[in-house]
This record gives C-alpha cells, structure tokens and sequence, in this order.
C-alpha cells in the first residue's frame, strides 16, 4: 500500500506547479530525446497538477491524445480546470491509481515523473507502464536521488531537512534514492535501447530555492505522524531553510534527477 509522505490537494498542485517551471528545460528536452512528436498518443502516470500533461497535449496536437492518471481526486479536478481554461480537448484527466494504468497495449509514449519514489513496488508501477505501451512505444521516467541535494555554504536547517525527508520517504515504504536504478528497473521490465541522463536544477536566486522550505512545509504532517520531528523543530527547519533562501550567498541544489528512458520491442 502506498502511503503518500508529501500532503496533496489544492497546495499541493501549487508546488507541483512550480517543481513543473524549474524542469520544464529538462524534462521538455528528455522528451525530445524520447522522441516525443504530433500526433502521438501519450499516457502521464501519476500527473499531480497535469503540467506535463497539458505541455504532452500541446506538443502532439489535435491529432494526438493525452490521458492524465493520478489517485488524487482533488488535483484531478483542478487539473481538469486549466485543461478548459487552455481550450485543449485533445486530454483527458482520470482519477486511477499508477500501478493500474489505462490503455493496455495503446500508448505511443507512457511517461512518469517523482512517483516511483513513493512506491513500495516500483517494479510493478514500471511494467504497467510497459503495459500501457504499444510495441515500438517509448516508455519515460524521472525521478530522485535525494542524497544528492546540497546547498552551499553547509547549513543545519538543510541537512536536517534532507534527512528528515529520506527518514519519512522510508516509514512511508517508499525510496528516497531510487534514481539511480531506473535504467536497470527499466531493463528487467523489458525495455530496450535503454539511455540515462542526470540533471540537477540549481540556484543562488529566484523561487526555486525556496523549494526546500515548501516541500519540509507539505511533509510535515508525516514527519510529526511517524515520530521523527515535533511541530517546533519542523517549524524551526522551515525558517532556517527561508533563511538560507534568502540570502544572495546560498546556493541551493534540488536533488539529482535520473531521466531513463527505453523502447518496447
């Protein structure tokens, strides 16, 4: 069972929104490399707030199609919203869960982003994926190698924000580290033609070094649930991490990000 460490809904998009804007660069040229084209059919697994859903729809047109899967409701619904507010009739926003993907044997591109982190059997969620593709289709993940974040100079309020994320990851049955072992995940799913590439958003200004803060803000309810950190101490870790943000010396690093990707045969 998975039991999500980072809370959801209406906040939760917020930040999922902004992750979305630091990585467009990346994840819109992995895309690329997937092969990602006009007309494509495409599958979004686990699609939080559909920001690479509706980047899927614009990018395959109105000959394409792009469904979006994720098991919460509420962003779901919100998502649906930007999808009308867009005018893109080409997606399709469904409330499922990520290890039971839609359209077997359909997709021309199945594609996931920070979920197999959270799951217990990540295997299982890769060979739906697999699954959900035609032959020839291309299957994409993205995910984290938290042990990679650092921010400069040393500051306490993030080391302890890091550990204190892998701990709660871990309760939750999850793998805070599981970026490296996409490639081989990929291959024993079946894959061919599998390829890796790491990226690492990085910042001395701008909002993305306050993603610290925002995610410690969206895990605190888990950390106080599992025991590993009082609501002061959390709070405590929030304004060192606003601190840290706001000073013009700091640089801050989000965790490393694997992107792997691989053909169906």
């Amino acid at each position: 069972m998975t039991r999500y460490a980072i809370r959801g809904g209406k906040q939760g998009k917020e930040r999922l929104k902004l992750l979305a804007e630091i990585m467009l660069p990346t994840t819109s040229r992995l895309l690329g490399d997937a092969g990602l084209r006009a007309g494509m059919t495409c599958l979004d697994v686990a699609c939080g707030g559909g920001d690479v859903t509706l980047y899927l729809a614009r990018k395959v047109g109105p000959h394409g199609r792009v469904i979006g899967i994720d098991a919460d409701a509420e962003i779901i619904a919100l998502a649906r919203q930007d999808a009308a507010a867009g005018k893109l009739d080409n997606v399709e926003f469904r409330v499922a869960d990520a290890q039971l993907c839609a359209g077997a044997g359909e997709q021309d591109l199945v594609y996931a982003r920070f979920i197999l982190t959270h799951l217990s059997a990540p295997a299982r969620c890769v060979d739906a994926m697999v699954g959900a593709s035609r032959r020839g289709g291309v299957v994409v993940v993205e995910d984290i190698d938290f042990a990679g974040s650092f921010c400069h100079p040393h500051c306490a309020a993030y080391q302890r924000y890091t550990d204190l994320y892998r701990q709660v990851v871990k309760c939750r049955s999850g793998d805070p580290d599981i970026g490296p072992k996409l490639p081989g995940m990929l291959r024993r799913a079946g894959l061919q033609r599998v390829q890796v590439n790491v990226v690492q958003p990085t910042f001395i200004e701008g909002d993305g070094k306050f993603v610290a803060a925002i995610t410690m803000a969206r895990i605190a309810d888990s950390l106080v649930a599992e025991g590993l950190a009082s609501e002061d101490e959390i709070e405590s870790v929030i304004a060192g991490l606003n601190a840290a943000a706001q000073d013009p010396e700091t640089v801050m690093g989000l965790p490393r990000v694997f992107q792997s990707w691989g053909m169906r045969a």
